[in-house]
């Protein structure tokens, strides 16, 4: 029983290090979400995708966010709209 709990909490904190890199971005403008949703690069990412290897999917999805935030906020200054700002996003290590 108590090397169960000491395994548990040995691999308790592993759990967080799959989370990806970068917070999936907030898309609000429907037209560009869209052209961000289909681009090109996601799908590209989306076809390297290996399930069983967690490392490789953190760096994919990590890349997927990236690609969808730069498509949108390209479409967003192509309309005219105003990109949203404030800091650059945190990145995980």
């Amino acid at each position: 029983m108590t090397r169960c709990i000491l395994l548990l909490a040995l691999l308790l904190p592993a759990c967080g290090a799959l989370e990806p890199l970068i917070a999936a971005p907030v898309l609000v403008n429907p037209e560009c979400r869209a052209e961000a949703q289909a681009s090109p690069e996601i799908r590209r990412a989306g076809r390297a995708s290996n399930f069983e290897n967690q490392t490789q999917m953190r760096g994919l999805v990590t890349e997927q966010r990236e690609a969808e935030t730069r498509v949108y906020q390209d479409c967003l200054r192509r309309r005219g709209l105003p990109v949203p700002g404030g800091v650059e996003p945190v990145r995980r290590v």
